[in-house]
């Protein structure tokens, strides 16, 4: 790997996840806040909104950003064309929204859906004054004014969901916070690098990243579509106060896997864009990058859902407790995701968008034809046992593309996650006895929960480090770097 690119990429992961981690710690406590003074009713409404803009704001994230990523605008000219797209894009998404809101909320048999949807359209119109200026700064590899970005929006977020929340907003405090989010966003991003100009007719040469992003954007729809199936089918068939329930353990199974998975892939999609003529040096920070991934994901998640039973009653409250299987459930199978998470920024780096769409060809059948039955037949809990069974066949067999262009074997891929997986299959056994072995002294559920966090904390280090010394030794260096330690081996 280039040493000027591995150096951004070090010093880009150090300042991203330092203040990654500041804001997720004052984003973790407003969350619990707000979870703990709204129902799941409110929680379920917004899920079905917060689907109706992810579907539509996948157009930017996942698809421009990363054409202008790999191609930004080579002049002024160029630019305005660009920007008086994506403006255009913008109203035309937030019309499309407001057409949508009252049929959604018929469909769903839910009539405050749709005002809900209605306040996405703001949201939509919004983002697309963010796309040009991102894109420059992560071109750039401008990490850490991104993630000094990310911290205050972030923060602000979490005041506005907190106060309204207080006030009894319900699902609008939710949705309020995400609409300030773009808007504080917007003014930041333009304020680091100002993209903001005068509308043009002449966008013949826009166009081009329109048919770059065409893929990106394809394969963004079909993961989408496997990705919140279950919400609408949960809302229609279930009802939005059980899908309330679900809606709050996908998005707690998720947060890690979103905030790993952002901190890396933001960093990274540059990095193979710079490395995409050196061959080894790809394969050298795909298999790097997995590893990180199955140090850190396999301990997180299935340390996750090992707690689910004691965090959810002692966190947020004993309301919450039919959250617990499908949060267990779904965390279960999330270092899965978090693995295959690498396969955007690598083939988009790569110039080879194609392969996703080969991936998702293979998944989606399977995981629509579970998600229906799985809802159909036992609502919240038969989704999560849809995810649970499905999900790692399918991708198993889809994640082979993605090896075969990374020029990377099967037997290659196992070596990096073996040791990490083994290891948190025996720290999961180890929470198992220590929950069993403490019951009978009937600690508050709050000791218990930390008790049994910090043993199969303790577990996984040395079952890690006996096991597999390199990850052992990557996420000690790793941990090192984040805060700042010069370690010596």
């Amino acid at each position: 790997m280039s040493t000027q690119v591995q150096e951004k990429l070090l010093a880009g992961l150090r300042s991203y996840a330092a203040l990654r981690l500041l804001s997720q710690i004052i984003s973790w406590a407003g969350t619990i806040y707000v979870v703990r003074h709204l129902d799941s009713r409110a929680f379920g409404q917004y899920g079905i909104a917060l689907v109706v803009f992810n579907y539509l704001s996948m157009t930017y994230d996942g698809s421009l950003v990363e054409a202008l990523i790999q191609r930004p605008p080579a002049d002024r000219a160029e630019g305005r064309a660009v920007f008086t797209v994506l403006v255009a894009i913008g109203l035309a998404l937030a019309g499309a929204t407001g057409a949508l809101a009252a049929p959604i909320g018929r469909l769903e048999g839910d009539p405050a859906v749709g005002p809900l949807i209605m306040g996405v359209a703001i949201a939509l119109a919004l983002t697309s004054f963010s796309v040009l200026p991102q894109s420059v700064l992560a071109r750039q590899m401008a990490f850490a004014r991104l993630a000094g970005l990310g911290a205050v929006q972030a923060l602000t977020v979490t005041a506005a969901t907190v106060w309204l929340a207080s006030r009894g907003a319900g699902a609008w405090a939710l949705l309020a916070g995400q609409i300030l989010g773009a808007a504080v966003r917007a003014v930041l991003l333009n304020s680091m690098h100002f993209a903001l100009m005068l509308p043009t007719v002449h966008v013949k040469r826009a166009l081009g990243y329109l048919k770059t992003g065409a893929l990106l954007f394809a394969d963004n729809l079909l993961w989408r579509w496997y990705t919140s199936l279950d919400t609408f089918l949960l809302g229609r068939w279930s009802g939005t106060a059980a899908l309330g329930f679900y809606s709050f353990a996908q998005q707690l199974a998720e947060l890690p896997l979103e905030k790993i998975s952002t901190v890396t892939n933001d960093v990274s999609l540059p990095a193979y864009a710079e490395l995409r003529s050196d061959r080894n040096a790809v394969k050298a920070l795909l298999l790097e990058t997995l590893r990180t991934h199955a140090t850190v994901g396999f301990p997180v998640f299935w340390g996750l859902a090992s707690v689910a039973g004691a965090l959810v009653p002692a966190v947020f409250g004993a309301r919450w407790q039919p959250a617990v299987f499908p949060l267990a459930a779904l965390a279960a199978v999330a270092p899965l995701r978090l693995l295959g998470s690498i396969e955007t920024p690598a083939m988009t780096g790569l110039g080879r968008p194609g392969v996703l769409l080969k991936t998702k060809l293979i998944i989606v059948p399977g995981m629509t034809v579970a998600l229906w039955i799985g809802c159909r037949l036992a609502g919240i809990n038969g989704a999560a046992l849809a995810w649970v069974g499905a999900f790692p066949i399918c991708y198993t067999l889809a994640f082979r593309f993605v090896l075969a262009a990374a020029e990377v074997s099967f037997g290659e891929l196992v070596a990096v996650v073996r040791g990490p997986a083994t290891a948190s299959a025996l720290m999961v056994g180890v929470v198992v006895v220590g929950s069993v072995a403490i019951a009978p002294w009937h600690p508050p559920a709050m000791v218990r929960l930390i008790a049994t966090v910090a043993l199969g904390a303790a577990a996984y280090g040395v079952s890690l480090r006996r096991l597999d010394p390199g990850a052992f030794e990557l996420a000690r260096r790793r941990i090192g770097r984040l805060i700042g330690l010069r370690l010596t081996s």
